[in-house]
């Protein structure tokens, strides 16, 4: 984030660009100081004076800054309500809401400022990076990761903030750097002395949650790819209201003979009979004549967000 923040602002007039963390000791420890931060790696340009670090701010030659911020409550989005957001680096995103996250969004835009071509459709732009884990596991894996094909390119809905996103999975072979400064890092990780952590820390894992139910679970082993469900086999909805929590429901199929299905990942598999399988897809629009209508996510064992209901206010089941 840093070198590109750094190579943006110095090749592009006047942009400004917001870095983030939740904590702000931890945005000066992991970002300004330290032999990879940003006061070591500028030195050099503020030696020539092409570059001044003033408190939380670079100010760049051609007038493009780099600002450095930090969330650490809700209300603390408030004091960025009338910023313009050129770029948009989040550090740990897990670690913030995801009213944050909205809320800053919606603060990336640019206006009057002009491109030279090779930059144009580039900004502005949101840069994101995160663990598995924290308070923000469950938002960030259903936003970027679920249904997601690493590098591809989405558009999204306007109620998604009408952006283009893509999800790049990252393991610790993507980060060279690390492995050659610190050989013993892996080991590190290993040792975490959790199987989910090192699965979440080490792989890149976002269905490992620690402390979860179902903590043996596996995308790989446990999903596999659409398929027409024959007429005849059992199905059935199960169902939980929830009391603090928005309520799940699911439907449910049985398979009546050896079938052959695919995994996520491709690979060929039997499901024997009398295997219960989750069809979430199955679920549809609770009314279609509702104003509240339900939101299904894509992968067996997801679940769906709100309760819908009709005009009239009253509660209503997910009808198949």
């Amino acid at each position: 984030m840093r070198v590109a923040a750094t190579l943006w602002c110095s090749a592009i007039p006047g942009l400004q660009v917001y870095l983030f963390r939740r904590v702000r000791e931890d945005l000066i420890k992991n970002h300004m100081e330290g032999p990879k931060g940003f006061r070591a790696m500028l030195a050099p340009w503020v030696l020539c004076g092409f570059v001044r670090i003033v408190d939380d701010e670079i100010r760049f030659w051609n007038g493009s800054k780099i600002y450095l911020c930090h969330c650490k409550d809700e209300k603390d989005i408030y004091k960025y309500q009338g910023a313009e957001i050129h770029v948009l680096l989040i550090d740990e995103l897990t670690h913030f809401t995801e009213s944050m996250y909205r809320f800053l969004r919606s603060r990336v835009r640019m206006v009057g400022l002009k491109l030279q071509e090779a930059w144009k459709r580039r900004f502005p732009r949101i840069l994101a990076g995160a663990n598995p884990g924290n308070v923000g596991h469950l938002w960030v894996k259903s936003t970027f990761v679920d249904g997601a094909e690493s590098y591809a390119v989405r558009d999204m809905e306007p109620e998604d903030g009408g952006m283009k996103r893509q999800f790049i999975r990252a393991v610790l072979e993507d980060n060279p750097s690390m492995t050659t400064d610190d050989p013993g890092y892996e080991q590190k990780l290993s040792g975490l002395g959790s199987k989910s952590l090192v699965q979440a820390m080490r792989f890149g894992d976002w269905d490992v949650i620690e402390g979860a139910f179902f903590d043996c679970w596996a995308t790989e082993r446990h999903v596999i790819r659409p398929f027409a469900v024959p007429e005849l086999w059992t199905k059935l909805m199960s169902g939980d209201w929830g009391s603090a929590k928005p309520f799940s429901f699911g439907w449910w199929t049985v398979v009546s003979d050896d079938f052959e299905a695919e995994t996520a990942l491709g690979r060929k598999i039997v499901l024997p009979p009398r295997m219960p399988c989750a069809l979430p897809r199955m679920v549809r629009d609770a009314d279609r004549e509702a104003e509240h209508r339900l939101k299904a996510y894509g992968g067996a064992g997801r679940s769906w967000l709100g309760r819908p209901r009709a005009d009239n206010g009253e509660d209503r089941l997910p009808r198949p």
